[in-house]
């Protein structure tokens, strides 16, 4: 996307690929409706991209993203809704959940089950198993490193500005600190 949509001089996302046939214009959609701008989509991926990778790139260009419609945003909040979350995320105090499974993702199951039952606004989520597959993850989510499935168990990190509560096996726990700001 950021190769072939990316508007480097504006800082949006056109909606077709620089690669295609010519076209008289470019279009760079920013009305959120029924679905949301591509625009909008992309600049919260990037800047929950640059909360799981560190990479401080890709908040840049979330920023940047978010100021080439600044304008619109100014005379009309409610066209862009969807670009509002990621005003909101950028403005906010994203938390990054970490979830470490032994051996199988199917363990992490209680913890997703909490999830799925709380409003985590500004939330980056990364699950894993031990093994291989924690190392891939550790290679492009930084977080990761050092983080394990403590006593054998499936282990929750809830983390703010790259600071982790203690982590936890006890989906009680993590509910709970889910529910804490630090």
């Amino acid at each position: 996307v950021l190769a072939r949509h990316y508007e480097r001089e504006g800082g949006g996302f056109h909606r077709t690929a620089g690669d295609q046939e010519a076209l008289l214009a470019r279009e760079t959609p920013a009305d959120d409706g029924a679905e949301p701008s591509g625009n909008s989509v992309q600049a919260l991926n990037l800047l929950r991209l640059a909360e799981l990778t560190g990479d401080d790139s890709y908040r840049r260009r979330g920023e940047r993203a978010q100021q080439a419609f600044g304008g619109l945003l100014a005379r009309d909040p409610l066209a862009m809704a969807e670009m509002l979350l990621a005003v909101d995320f950028r403005t906010g105090r994203p938390r990054q959940i970490l979830l470490v499974a032994p051996s199988s993702l199917a363990e992490l199951a209680p913890f997703r089950r909490i999830l799925a039952t709380r409003f985590v606004p500004n939330r980056v989520l990364a699950l894993t198993a031990e093994g291989e597959p924690l190392a891939r993850a550790a290679a492009h989510v930084p977080m990761f490193r050092g983080k394990t499935a403590r006593g054998g168990k499936p282990t929750a990190y809830v983390c703010e500005k790259q600071v982790c509560a203690l982590p936890t096996s006890d989906p009680a726990v993590f509910a709970q600190q889910l529910g804490e700001r630090r």
